[in-house]
């Protein structure tokens, strides 16, 4: 009666394995860091100038702060600390989009996120028609001391910023300016967002 003989793996087994093992440690060593590559493409933008982003372009009208704000058609808002308002106008590309998200990066490092048209912290940038202009506004309501230096960041998507393009806009905020914003006794009135006409865009 014959006994049944285990079979050992053939030494290639082994060595296939080792190899596998090593060409993953060395591919971990040469891919970026997963944080990194999944991080938006950033386009550092001041008043005046401006970006392309992956749905269209976007160019920075003005930036101005006040303790409240008088939106178009709506009520006063009223501060403890300081709204801060960002004027641009999005042109989409291709076909109509919008940019959904936006955040307050302030000067001690936060990301602070805001959506929504509404609100006392809010973005409104709907581009209806493609290769025309839309008004668009960004407003965040922030403690005056962490605004200097402090920058917003918008892009299309509210969902997952991974992987997209966004506009940094550089508020371009001093202690002295911000002051000048703290101290502003009347509102501040707020442009309605919206498709420019041609006499406005030209």
């Amino acid at each position: 009666m014959s006994r049944l003989v285990p079979r050992r793996p053939p030494a290639t087994a082994g060595v296939l394995v080792v190899l596998a093992l090593v060409l993953g440690q060395w591919l971990h060593q040469q891919l970026p860091e997963r944080v990194s590559s999944s991080r938006p493409f950033e386009e550092q933008v001041a008043v005046g100038d401006t970006v392309s982003l992956r749905t269209g372009d976007v160019e920075v009208l003005s930036v101005e702060g006040a303790t409240s704000v008088a939106p178009a058609g709506g009520q006063v808002l009223v501060s403890p600390g300081v709204f801060v308002a960002v004027e641009f106008t999005f042109t989409p590309r291709g076909e109509s989009s919008s940019l959904r998200y936006a955040a307050l990066r302030d000067n001690a490092g936060r990301v602070l996120p805001f959506f929504g048209s509404s609100g006392r912290s809010s973005i409104t940038c709907t581009g209806r028609l493609v290769d025309r202009p839309t008004r668009c506004l960004a407003v965040v309501e922030a403690d005056p001391a962490t605004v200097p230096g402090a920058r917003i960041a918008v892009a299309p998507s509210d969902i997952d910023e991974r992987w997209d393009s966004m506009a940094v806009i550089d508020l371009a905020a001093t202690r002295q300016l911000v002051q000048k914003w703290s101290a502003r006794s009347e509102p501040l009135e707020l442009p309605e967002a919206g498709v420019m006409t041609r006499t406005e865009a030209s």
